[in-house]
């Protein structure tokens, strides 16, 4: 088997010609690397950003449901305020409350929580922290819708009453100025997603994904909670 040695260098020029040659091999190597890194990060980032907007915008449909159930959450609260007040007088009418809970859709968080660290990291900075907030921002109006809904399930336990001692209607106004706190402050919130987190995001709510199987049985139930809530006997 015949060896080859390497070319003796003879003088400076030869040697840094040599060493060019290495030197340019490695940065070309190099260079090469980093723009296929770069180029899986920038494709990474694209698809996780397309994710989240169709999550938030998902969720943008979800606390606009919300909102538009703000007037008839007013007109059943007005009822059922009426309706206690008849309650306790000396001409009491008998009434039975007929408490219907409007269906929502889950806010949807799973993408922003499981998403890559690194892959964040390739974000501007000013970006990952203005998803941040809007992630923020649906947790706590997550809860406060919560507190609303839960508010109306309570008021449901008073639907066969024929009388109310003073811890009723005392916790009858509780649940009554709980749910329209709840269901005013999601409306003002909701202002904030439109004016603030969609724009700072650049999240539309047109890049929701398509309602799920349930979505008319969610519509119906919302239809039934606009109707009244009161029965006279």
């Amino acid at each position: 088997m015949e060896i080859h040695k390497p070319k003796p260098v003879h003088n400076w020029r030869e040697f840094l010609k040599e060493y060019a040659i290495i030197v340019l091999g490695v940065l070309t190597a190099l260079a090469g690397e980093e723009i296929v890194v770069g180029l899986h990060h920038h494709y990474q980032v694209a698809d996780l950003r397309t994710a989240l907007h169709r999550e938030l915008a998902w969720d943008m449909v979800a606390m606009k449901d919300a909102v538009d159930e703000q007037p008839c959450v007013e007109a059943r609260m007005k009822e059922i305020e009426a309706w206690a007040a008849s309650l306790q007088g000396p001409a009491s009418q008998q009434l039975k409350i007929r408490m219907t809970s409007p269906g929502f859709v889950f806010f949807r968080t799973s993408t922003w929580r499981s998403a890559a660290g690194g892959t964040l990291d390739n974000l501007p900075l000013d970006e990952r922290i203005a998803y941040a907030q809007f992630y923020d921002g649906v947790d706590n109006n997550n809860r406060i819708r919560d507190d609303g809904i839960n508010g109306l399930r309570d008021l449901r336990d008073f639907q066969d009453a024929r009388a109310l001692s003073t811890e009723d209607v005392r916790r009858i106004s509780h649940d009554i100025r709980e749910v329209r706190s709840a269901f005013r402050t999601l409306a003002s919130n909701y202002k904030n997603w439109t004016y603030v987190y969609a724009p700072a995001t650049g999240v539309k709510i047109k890049e929701a994904p398509a309602r799920f199987a349930g979505a008319a049985e969610q519509k119906a139930s919302q239809e039934a909670f606009c109707k009244t809530s009161i029965q006279t006997d």
